[in-house]
């Protein structure tokens, strides 16, 4: 697709179907969907994207009454020597209609609908046309008519494609009743998504809103673009944003739509509606039955029966409640939050409407809103905590006012508005007195500030904060214990993590979960320096946590010792930690701990050989810190590039990992993470040379940063790969005996395989060909029970090559291909190139179809005819693993790299 309109692929892969089906003959395709969804803007694309010709009517209102309007627009497009070529009484009728030739009051409708029929059946005897007409229901009559007339005279396999747009949702669509039913499709165009509306608004506004606000409009709008982006743009234009807890202001754009509609009801009538977008849930038994009926007759409200099996009652649409609470005096407004009030049997929500209908502290009232931030955090709805936090706020006094920014700031950072919580955070430092306390609420700060903008600053407030904490050992053990977190010197980090611990067991009654922290981090630590990970130690740790969790879950031992996992080699276990992780973090709405779930599951994806999933939780991790304002967005832009990098898209990788690199607050961490996926990419395409040139940095800054633990920053095979590919052999020993010490230290299997690996590489750059035969035996021993099947995969490549050398040619070929056929399962089209190139140098010729097995023949045969591997599994009964491995083996047999092929090399 040449570009694309946001959130609307699904639709646009759907009508690209429709399009280019060679089975369809004459059909239409309706869009559907209420003004403002975008059915005009799928319509104006559907007509740059077709082939053959395209004849275009815009139906207007004001000219539904004009007769042959639509008709004479759609001939306009037609090649006059078409027109003249038709039978007299035909090309005399339709020029007629195209105010072209004079006639007679009235014009013969049959000669009309005859000729288009005519010109409709010769025109698609040469190429595909289509027929896009806009607004289906203001097309004339007698323009519907004769297209209809014509369309329904053509024969079933005319190449005529017709695409309409309607708010109704469905016929009489007069001028397509000459379609068969069966062949006459309704898209309907439903609201966008949050991620789809961010990214309208900021790629059409520049306007990126926190998570919270973003949500309200999403709400507000009802998914709507065209609702949206009026909100955006009355939203940014205010000087200060909306009061929490009120329905958004409706914009005078929008009120022109619908605040006639509003004013023009009794008082009554509106101040329901608007009670209705106010309360949280409007409950049937405390609203007047007649004012219920008129507002319903009026289409302004429906009722809802809940779970509970009582009957609810809302706004029709969010915009018409919003527009009924702002067509109220600012006495109404209060009188209604009173009323409220009056009758909610939920105190939480009681409080909310008091502290609306008030204009003065009340302590009491922000006590109970209090609970309810909690309550909301609880519960999984952040977005909740937000709002009544906020209120919390502004009725506090000064004692109370930096505990509940405390509260406010973490409700903004679950919530997915990082920046907000930063705003919060520092709001209750300064609020604080010097002093320990103050110095707890800047380790709150700096943590909220890292999610935001990463390293850039944090440092300097741990180091402040540690000043400040001087002679409070509790205090000071929680600052080093964030310190040890952000500090990229591992030595360092391990000082910090050893001294926190050191302070917290000299206390009598050290804070359980500062103390867990503390011994979490120094294990994290002894690993990250290269000395294995405590199993034992973290599992006692975890035990200690449950009974008083960490506050935020991203920071919890037993998210970190998940993490660590991944890279210790456990795959299985991590992944299946993470997953719980995510989910528990779904439940309770934290989007900032679902990101940090989701920085983690793409590496495991692709070491196992899993790339689309790396790619969707890439790309969904992604979506989440975009729209939070997370500095994390750097961490899902590096997996996605290294997951497309793997797939073979070498260009949108490098695009990728270089903005990794060139954040503002990039870290030194940041650094050898994207020049070891630019290394990667590198050698991936065939340039060893430049994988040296970024390996050799990534090397550089890992060494600097005192990390000695090889499972964390997985380049090692890249490095070796491409020192002995540009003849670099002194250096590639230079660095395998690094690892073997680091492996000595850490136990870490796959890094030794690594290196035993690189050894045979260098044997056989020197003429040991034996030796290397014999030495590559060892890695691939490793790789018979590990999880990482992309490294044995490519292990496989590099023993079929040694094997190839030792003449042993049967082997070779085996690994070889056996490497190719995972591949190709994987989806590595780079990699799948090159094994292929390597079985082509091998004289491997390419089976007939005859020589596939009975199972290869028949998946082959489903593959061919446009199945998916997901669809051919359920066919036959198997496994999408196993469908996926005997395509790979067909694609090798039959010398072919891609479904496109199939069809011809089976016959």
């Amino acid at each position: 697709m040449p570009h694309r309109i946001v959130g609307r692929e699904a639709e646009q892969s759907r009508i690209i179907e429709w399009l280019t089906s060679p089975t369809l003959g004459a059909s239409a395709n309706v869009l559907t969907g209420p003004a403002g969804a975008g059915k005009t803007a799928l319509w104006d694309w559907t007509v740059g994207e077709a082939a053959g010709l395209v004849l275009v009517s815009r139906a207007g209102i004001a000219e539904a009454h004009l007769p042959w309007v639509c008709l004479a627009d759609l001939l306009s497009t037609v090649p006059a020597d078409q027109i003249d070529a038709l039978p007299a009484p035909q090309r005399h009728a339709l020029r007629v209609v195209m105010l072209l030739d004079a006639g007679d009051e009235t014009v013969d409708a049959r000669a009309v609908g005859t000729g288009v029929w005519t010109l409709l059946g010769r025109l698609s005897g040469h190429q595909p046309v289509l027929v896009a007409l806009d607004d289906l229901p203001h097309v004339d009559p007698e323009s519907a008519a004769a297209l209809a007339f014509a369309l329904r005279r053509l024969p079933d396999a005319a190449a005529i494609r017709v695409i309409g747009t309607s708010r109704a949702d469905g016929p009489p669509w007069t001028p397509l009743d000459g379609i068969d039913a069966g062949q006459l499709i309704r898209l309907d165009i439903g609201p966008l998504t949050v991620a789809a509306t961010y990214d309208l608004l900021y790629g059409r506004l520049g306007v990126r809103f926190p998570r919270p606000m973003l949500l309200r409009v999403h709400e507000t709008s009802g998914g709507n673009p065209l609702y949206a982006l009026e909100l955006a743009r009355a939203l940014d234009r205010m000087d200060s944003p909306p009061a929490p807890g009120l329905p958004l202001p409706v914009p005078a754009g929008l009120d022109a739509l619908i605040g006639d509609r509003i004013r023009s009801q009794p008082t009554q009538v509106r101040t329901l509606v608007a009670s209705a977008a106010a309360a949280w849930r409007l409950a049937e038994p405390s609203v007047d039955t007649g004012v219920l009926a008129a507002a319903t007759d009026a289409g302004l409200v429906v009722a809802d029966v809940a779970i509970d099996g009582a009957r609810v009652i809302r706004a029709a649409h969010p915009l018409i409640g919003a527009a009924a609470y702002a067509s109220l005096t600012a006495g109404d407004r209060q009188a209604l939050h009173e009323r409220l009030a009056a009758v909610s049997g939920d105190p939480v929500e009681r409080a909310r409407h008091t502290a609306l209908a008030g204009t003065t502290a009340r302590g009491d009232v922000a006590r109970i809103l209090d609970a309810g931030v909690l309550a909301a955090l609880a519960s999984g709805t952040p977005e909740i905590a937000v709002e009544l936090g906020r209120l919390a706020v502004d009725r506090s006094d000064d004692a109370e006012k930096a505990e509940r920014l405390d509260r406010l700031a973490q409700a903004l950072s679950r919530a997915g508005d990082a920046q907000g919580a930063v705003v919060a955070a520092r709001a209750a430092a300064d609020a604080t007195p010097v002093g320990p306390a103050r110095a707890i609420r800047q380790v709150r700060l700096a943590e909220h500030t890292y999610v935001e903008s990463g390293h850039n600053g944090v440092l300097e407030l741990l180091k402040a904060a540690l000043e400040e904490a001087a002679g409070d050992p509790a205090a000071t053990a929680d600052v080093l214990v964030t310190l040890t977190m952000y500090t990229l010197d591992i030595e360092t980090a391990v000082g910090y993590a050893n001294r926190a611990v050191s302070l917290l067991e000299q206390l009598d009654e050290p804070d359980p979960g500062i103390l867990v922290t503390a011994l979490g981090m120094a294990a994290g630590m002894r690993f990250r320096a290269g000395g294995g990970l405590d199993h034992e130690a973290f599992e006692r740790i975890i035990e200690i946590e449950r009974v008083r969790p960490r506050r935020r879950l991203a920071d919890r031992v037993d998210a970190a010792y998940a993490a660590l996992l991944k890279y210790a080699d456990h795959l299985t276990d991590a992944e299946a930690r993470l997953l719980a992780l995510l989910e528990e973090a779904e439940g309770s709405g934290d989007l900032e701990a679902v990101a940090y779930v989701l920085g983690h599951l793409p590496q495991i994806a692709l070491w196992q050989g899993r790339l689309s999933d790396a790619q969707a939780y890439a790309e969904r991790h992604l979506v989440i810190a975009e729209q939070a304002g997370m500095m994390v967005a750097s961490t899902a832009r590096y997996n996605l590039g290294v997951a497309l990098a793997y797939r073979g898209r070498h260009d949108d990788a490098v695009t990728l990992l270089t903005m990794t690199m060139q954040e503002k607050n990039a870290s030194d961490w940041d650094l050898q993470r994207g020049l070891g996926g630019l290394g990667y990419t590198a050698l991936s395409s065939g340039d060893a040379a430049l994988a040296v040139e970024h390996l050799t940095e990534w090397h550089t800054l890992l060494r600097a940063m005192n990390f000695r633990e090889p499972g964390y920053s997985r380049s090692h095979l890249d490095f070796v790969e491409a020192l002995v590919a540009t003849g670099r052999i002194a250096q590639a020993e230079e660095f395998i005996d690094e690892l073997d010490d680091q492996v000595l230290t850490s136990g870490r299997r796959s890094a030794a395989a690594i290196a035993t690996t690189g050894r045979a590489l260098i044997q056989a750059c020197r003429g040991d060909i034996d030796s290397a035969a014999g030495t590559i035996q060892d890695a691939l021993a490793y790789y018979e029970t590990s999880p990482f099947r992309f490294d044995q995969a490519r292990t496989c490549l590099i023993a079929g090559r040694i094997a190839w050398r030792a003449r042993a040619r049967r082997m070779a070929r085996d690994l070889v291909a056996s490497a190719t056929d995972d591949f190709t399962a994987f989806g590595a089209t780079a990699w799948a190139e090159r094994g292929a190139s390597e079985l082509a140098r091998m004289n491997l010729r390419a089976a007939a179809p005859a020589q596939l097995t009975e199972t290869e023949r028949r998946i082959a045969d489903l593959a061919a005819r446009g199945m998916t591997n997901r669809a051919i599994a359920e066919e036959l009964f198997l496994a999408t693993k196993t469908v996926e491995a005997n395509i790979a083996r067909a694609y090798r047999k039959l010398g072919i790299r891609s479904r496109a092929e199939l069809g011809a090399r089976l016959g």
